[in-house]
């Protein structure tokens, strides 16, 4: 709702026309209540009538600015909303306008605006009417919450205000270097790896295919020296003469390659450690005691 319900409801256009009728009403009370002595001269009847033609034309203005700012209202501008419910209450001094103007400013963000309409329509309903808005504990509540959103926006400016004077410096965490690794380093380690999987092709390699060829060969044995105990006939005693030969071939390849390869990792971990050696070498300083005829010292070489 963009006002109070008894003043000026958004949804019933004619809440002001209400309200101005109740304001005209008061005003003209009030000035049956001064005494005629302090009353100035009354105009003359045509200046009267103007007057009356302007205070209409006054109010007609106020009402369409307040119309079009309940409009801009409800269409979330609450910016537009905002200059026309100031542009109505200049027109027509009514306490709706007070509420209408706080409840822009507080959708604006605008808490300490809102507080002063908010507290302006208390006090001016008040003094319009004679009596208390039916919603004033809504609005005093209201006006309490906008308070303490205002004290915690302080609190929170300070603490940020204190903190910038005194920044707290986080220090980068401390990256320890890698150690840096011997130039011998990579050949050892691949030489290290080939001599592994020589020793590996060499001993497991050739004892399954040597373990082969050597049942094949105790078969063969058995049906040509053994006088064929098991019967075995001509095609199968060649075929397992053909795997016998086939499991000898496969473990003569694998300790051949499996010796190829350890070597290989040997001469690799020998280049290694003598890069290591040389390295450790080179890093070494000489020392060598100095004399001459201005003196004697001692003269440090090496790289560093």
């Amino acid at each position: 709702m963009i006002a109070p319900k008894h003043a000026m409801p958004p949804s019933t256009p004619f809440g002001l026309g209400a309200r101005v009728v109740a304001c005209s009403i008061c005003a003209s009370l009030a000035l049956l209540a001064v005494p005629a002595e302090a009353l100035a001269a009354p105009p003359d009847d045509g200046d009267t009538e103007a007057d009356e033609i302007g205070e209409i034309d006054t109010e007609a203005k106020a009402m369409t600015a307040y119309n079009d700012g309940k409009d801009a209202y409800d269409q979330g501008d609450y910016g537009e909303a905002l200059q026309l419910f100031l542009e109505a209450q200049s027109l027509y001094p009514s306490p709706v306008f007070h509420y209408n103007v706080g409840l822009c400013h507080e959708a604006l963000g605008n808490h300490e605006q809102a507080i002063i309409s908010f507290s302006a329509y208390l006090r001016s309903y008040k003094s319009a009417f004679g009596t208390e808005p039916e919603d004033k504990v809504n609005t005093e509540n209201k006006i309490s919450r906008l308070e303490q959103v205002v004290e915690n926006k302080k609190a929170k400016a300070d603490a940020d205000a204190e903190a910038a004077k005194n920044p707290v410096f986080i220090a980068p965490p401390v990256v320890e270097p890698e150690p840096k690794r011997p130039p011998g380093f990579p050949l050892i380690v691949t030489g290290a790896v080939l001599m592994g999987v020589g020793v590996g092709l060499v001993g497991f390699g050739g004892a399954y295919f040597g373990t082969q060829a050597a049942g094949f060969s105790t078969q063969i044995d058995d049906i040509y020296t053994n006088g064929n105990p098991d019967r075995v006939s001509l095609a199968a005693a060649r075929a397992i003469d053909t795997q016998g030969s086939q499991a000898q071939t496969n473990q003569i390849v694998m300790m051949t390659l499996g010796g190829a390869l350890g070597v290989t990792g040997v001469a690799l971990l020998i280049v290694g450690l003598s890069k290591n050696k040389k390295a450790k070498h080179e890093k070494r300083p000489e020392i060598t005691p100095t004399a001459g005829p201005s003196g004697a010292g001692i003269l440090i070489r090496g790289r560093f």
